[in-house]
């Protein structure tokens, strides 16, 4: 059921680079000194959450296990596992306060309230410096809602700043109290440069493409589900699945008590998805919960149309029929009507793909990097330049009236 060529002809053109002159940059009064406390198994992820960070700061440091060296703008306090990851997890927290009392730091930054938030703020006394936390869907999907929530919701209104992804996960930490004078949403960058639009037509090579970690949380069986539907109904399609997890083996026998193992491709991990967001008809985000997945600004901005679940700030960018087609319900019946829409009708995929590009524009590093020096001029205690910031996303505007704000960071 492959719809035919995917480039440039069937989107919008690709964003020219977002990165902005110097003269039209909010420069940071005082650059910070910045200490990261943090750890990524994926040290691909440390250029995009920390590199724009670096590019703002004066200096910063981060205490992990695993480095990215490939990010020179940060220097490493590599700490040894002795073959266990648990071990090396407990010594990171040793580590951080050596380094923080050793050296002169500004703030501190984390991303993850378990355990990463929370050495944060057991180190500021130690330190002398303020605490970040960057907020992942778990901390409030998981955390704030167990029986130990009312310890996290406490621990939330401790950070004398906090990022979020998103509108949606703003607005949950406002009702648990935290002064909304502190959060800001914090773009989750990706590589505008290389993911954009192809420069040339693309012959597609599947009709569906699933991305993420084979776990409850992704719901890699629901999508499995939604495709048995669809061949229930008759319709004949190619799909491939990319990622690992604890799942990969329920969605092998998934796909072969439906028949669809000889249509469903597991290539496992995958570095470079770029080629499978070019290759493929639609991207499929099926997750109970997430935050603002990475995968899906990816294929957004590749120009790739998207079925996605109402979770998170999932919203912010996939708005129903104009830049996705958002599901209700998520239910395999409900998916599958959406996916079979989707392939059959050439003019709304190529209308959401087009759309869609547009995502490059708000989740470039130039963005972060904005975004990044307004969390640290709250950190500094510049509450009022959030306020005052016109700038905000239009997103943002739209979200915020319902409850009379406008403003990103208020």
């Amino acid at each position: 059921m492959n719809a035919g060529t995917k480039g440039a002809t069937a989107h919008r053109a690709q964003p020219t680079s977002t990165v902005s002159s110097s003269d039209e940059r909010p420069e940071a009064t005082e650059p910070e000194s910045v200490l990261i406390v943090a750890d990524h198994p994926n040290p691909s992820k440390i250029e995009r959450h920390y590199g724009p960070l670096a590019d703002v700061a004066s200096e910063t440091t981060m205490v992990c296990l695993t480095p990215n060296e490939s990010v020179d703008s940060i220097a490493y306090r590599t700490v040894p596992t002795l073959g266990w990851r648990p071990l090396g997890i407990l010594l990171l927290f040793v580590a951080a306060l050596v380094e923080g009392v050793r050296n002169e730091y500004d703030a501190i930054v984390s991303i993850s309230l378990i355990p990463y938030g929370c050495y944060a703020l057991l180190l500021r006394p130690f330190v002398g410096a303020r605490a970040h936390l960057g907020i992942i869907g778990a901390d409030l999907d998981v955390h704030a809602v167990a029986w130990y929530g009312p310890l996290v919701r406490v621990a939330f209104r401790r950070f004398d700043s906090l990022s979020v992804p998103g509108t949606v996960h703003r607005r949950q930490l406002r009702e648990m109290g935290v002064d909304g004078d502190r959060i800001g949403i914090l773009s989750n960058a990706i590589d505008t440069e290389r993911y954009a639009p192809p420069e040339r037509s693309v012959e597609s090579r599947y009709d569906f493409l699933w991305i993420g970690r084979f776990s409850e949380e992704k719901d890699p069986l629901l999508f499995v589900a939604a495709l048995a539907v669809l061949a229930d109904r008759g319709l004949e399609f190619r799909a491939a699945m990319l990622g690992s997890g604890d799942e990969r083996d329920a969605v092998e026998r998934a796909l072969a008590s439906s028949g669809l193992a000889d249509c469903v491709d597991l290539p496992g991990w995958v570095d470079d998805p770029r080629e499978y967001y070019y290759e493929s008809d639609a991207f499929v985000l099926t997750s109970s919960r997430d935050a603002l997945p990475l995968t899906l600004l990816e294929a957004m901005a590749t120009g790739s149309a998207c079925v996605v679940s109402r979770v998170g700030s999932v919203p912010d960018v996939a708005r129903h029929r104009e830049t996705a087609l958002v599901v209700e319900g998520r239910t395999p019946a409900a998916f599958a009507d959406a996916l079979e829409e989707l392939v059959t009708d050439d003019r709304l995929r190529e209308r959401l793909a087009g759309n869609a590009t547009a995502v490059g524009d708000e989740y470039s590093y130039a963005a972060a990097r904005d975004d990044w020096r307004r969390m640290l001029e709250t950190l500094r205690g510049g509450a009022d330049s959030h306020r005052n910031d016109t700038g905000r996303r239009q997103r943002d505007v739209e979200t915020a009236s319902s409850d009379g704000r406008a403003n990103r960071g208020d």
